[in-house]
């Protein structure tokens, strides 16, 4: 199971991966415990929010699971192949999208199941590599299908309406990073694919921009393509890549640890909030691509020092020991790997990372995401191999509470009346869904729960 375009998390609370707000969220409201912050604030003002150059108050939303969904054997719509996104609509049903099953399965608010949503297939409606969806200010579920090169369009009851092409010469998302309510797609990674002279394809990926920018880019439901803002990029790091050996010949670019990362969401009204500094700094870009506001809080980004290089090095040598590599095809789906390919690919990426280069600093902040009610869930940046705490705030530069690590987690759909949805993998190995519900009732302790994920 995986969710394009970034790791997702591992269940409410944390376990070993790294890595709100309800109308009227308050201490009281929603039954917050507050603590002193790292910084020594004194717990929340009254309200349960403060400014942005507020020190760090703890708050720590209690929380209960309802049901899951997922089984090794099974009825079609609860065995899950490769579950690739997770929705929210406005009645609290829960839209699972499957790529290898090549179709959504709808759950009510319950957990029973209501119906799915096309199938496996290159025909007028059918789905052959699904890889995000989002439902539209107009009520309808929208699809990105990679290998189909556009949008599948449905109603919500599963009947489908129209596809949408892109121009692959002129352009088409490599991976969906956000959507907008008109269908739009914003990413910041596309490929190009043209004919070459001799009959054959031509395939590039990426831009081309300029070295030290990141354009963000937006496809519109009609097909079009336009830039709504160029991003901050550091200059790459120096050096000789590292290149595999055997029936496919890949070179693996020198890598740096702690470069930031370019996160970003679209807002309610409009705006885009971005993140793509060091510092924790997080950029709210209007629809003509200019900078209106800018939401800042007094925390530091962590010198680099021998110690955290260490930590780094040992965590993503760790790492290799995880799921291979999987490489897909620009024209979809994924390219045959050679007999020993996969033990090149570990060999390069350990000496990648035996080599690895470091930035002065950890940056502030890791990820945003966006609640169910317009709040921002900022993401800060932890330890090499540790989850950062997460900071609750409004695009107005209210700052309502940080949970720490260890609490809850930012989940992979937020719904309506505090409903969340967590993708996660059973311990015997198969995809499963939990649906959790923040409850504003009782007060318990960070970290806490009323029932164990």
């Amino acid at each position: 199971m995986h969710f394009s375009p970034r790791s997702r998390r591992s269940g409410p609370t944390a376990r070993t991966s790294r890595r709100f707000e309800l109308p009227g969220f308050s201490a009281v409201a929603l039954g917050l415990l507050a603590a002193c912050g790292e910084e020594g604030g004194a717990g929340p003002p009254a309200g349960g929010s403060a400014g942005m150059d507020s020190p760090d108050f703890a708050v720590a939303p209690e929380w209960e699971s309802l049901w899951t969904v997922g089984a090794l054997d099974g009825e079609d719509w609860e065995v899950f192949g490769d579950v690739t996104d997770l929705v929210f609509n406005q009645a609290g049903d829960l839209f699972v999208l499957d790529e290898q099953a090549g179709h959504v399965v709808v759950f009510d608010r319950a957990g029973a199941h209501l119906r799915t949503i096309s199938r496996q297939g290159e025909g007028p409606g059918e789905l052959t590599e699904p890889r995000s969806m989002a439902l539209l200010a107009d009520g309808r579920l929208a699809v990105f299908d990679r290998s189909r090169r556009g949008i599948q369009f449905f109603t919500q009851e599963g009947e489908y309406l129209e596809s949408v092409p892109f121009d692959p010469q002129r352009g088409m998302p490599s991976f969906v990073r956000g959507w907008l309510p008109d269908g739009s797609i914003l990413t910041n990674s596309e490929t190009r694919i043209t004919s070459t002279a001799d009959g054959g394809m031509s395939f590039s990926t990426n831009s081309g921009a300029a070295e030290a920018e990141r354009p963000i880019i937006r496809y519109g439901p009609d097909g079009g393509r336009g830039v709504w803002y160029t991003a901050w990029d550091p200059p790459p790091p120096t050096g000789e890549g590292v290149s595999t050996e055997g029936a496919i010949q890949l070179t693996m670019r020198p890598v740096r640890a702690f470069d930031p990362s370019l996160s970003f969401v679209p807002l309610r009204d409009g705006r885009l909030a971005i993140v793509d500094s060091v510092d924790y700094r997080i950029k709210l870009v209007d629809e003509a691509g200019t900078v209106a506001d800018v939401l800042e809080r007094p925390v530091r980004p962590i010198p680099v020092t021998d110690a955290i290089r260490d930590a780094e090095r040992e965590w993503r040598l760790d790492q290799l020991d995880g799921p291979g590599v999987r490489l897909s095809s620009p024209l979809g789906g994924s390219l045959p790997l050679p007999s020993g390919f996969q033990e090149q690919m570990t060999a390069a990426r350990r000496t990648t990372i035996e080599q690895m280069q470091f930035a002065e600093a950890i940056p502030a902040i890791d990820d945003l995401a966006l609640d169910f009610e317009g709040r921002l869930w900022v993401e800060r940046r932890g330890l090499p191999g540790e989850e950062g705490s997460i900071d609750i705030v409004t695009p107005d530069a209210r700052y309502l509470g940080t949970i720490q690590s260890g609490g809850l987690r930012i989940p992979d759909a937020f719904g309506p009346d505090g409903l969340m949805a967590y993708g996660e993998t059973h311990d015997l190995g198969f995809p499963i869904v939990r649906v959790v519900r923040l409850t504003p009732a009782v007060p318990l302790e960070a970290g806490s729960s009323t029932e164990d994920p």
